[in-house]
């Protein structure tokens, strides 16, 4: 290592001396000293303006790479906002679809709900008339055989009369449950109101006296436990105080 120090130093005395040389040589030729100067003021021209270009192309490299990837960013942004407004409205045509298909169902069900009403209404209708027409049918058939004088006057009444009544039952049983205690939207449901409102729920002051009466004694029975053992944990939490204080007296007197 020390002969390395020994070699640099010496290459640098060399180095001083032959330019010391080369600058005495010139001087007695100002001509070429002069030529010298201006080479040399050439060159670091030439280095200084060079390295302001290499600058200055460098300089403009980062920039136009900025520029590009800024408008990189700037596509990529445009591109994920067109995405995600095609995302948007393939969700909003989802949506629709589900919505209309929630819309078909309900329409369906409701649909469905007023055909079974209708074609129930038709088929009580339908018991009515073809009531009326059997208990027609009957009472023709008792009056043929009663003008033949098959059955007597008596025996016509007493066969018509539960005739009638079963009809005027029918009929008046069909118009009022209909029209007070079915339901207007599912057939086979019922108002249970109807005309007459709901069911009073009975009153009963003995057994609320007795309710009333049993929430009370819990309630105080409640609050003596309550009481009585916040009392024992007052107790246990004096007596704890007083044996802290004897032992911190105790270990002060030692």
């Amino acid at each position: 290592m020390a002969n390395l120090d020994q070699i640099i130093n010496y290459t640098k005395n060399y180095q001083d001396v032959e330019l010391a040389s080369a600058i005495g040589e010139l001087k007695k030729d100002p001509a070429q000293l002069q030529r010298f100067l201006q080479d040399q003021q050439n060159n670091v021209f030439r280095e200084v303006v060079k390295q302001k270009d290499d600058t200055f192309q460098k300089v403009f490299g980062d920039l136009d790479r900025s520029a590009k990837v800024q408008e990189a960013v700037s596509m990529y942004q445009k591109r994920t906002q067109e995405l995600s407004n095609i995302q948007q409205q393939v969700y909003d045509n989802q949506q629709e679809s589900a919505n209309a298909i929630i819309d078909d169902k309900s329409m369906a069900h409701r649909k469905h709900e007023m055909n079974e009403w209708t074609v129930n209404n038709k088929m009580d209708t339908l018991f009515v008339m073809s009531s009326l027409f059997i208990m027609l049918s009957a009472l023709l058939l008792i009056t043929a055989l009663w003008k033949w004088g098959m059955i007597s006057a008596s025996l016509w009444v007493l066969l018509g009369a539960p005739l009638l009544l079963i009809f005027s039952l029918i009929v008046v049983n069909r118009s009022q449950y209909t029209d007070i205690l079915r339901n207007k939207r599912y057939w086979n449901k019922q108002i249970f109101e109807g005309k007459y409102g709901k069911i009073p729920i009975p009153s009963c002051p003995n057994l609320t006296q007795g309710i009333a009466s049993a929430t009370d004694s819990l309630r105080q029975g409640a609050q003596a436990a309550m009481s009585s053992t916040a009392a024992g944990v007052s107790s246990a939490a004096q007596g704890l105080s007083s044996e802290l204080n004897t032992f911190s007296a105790a270990l002060v007197q030692k």
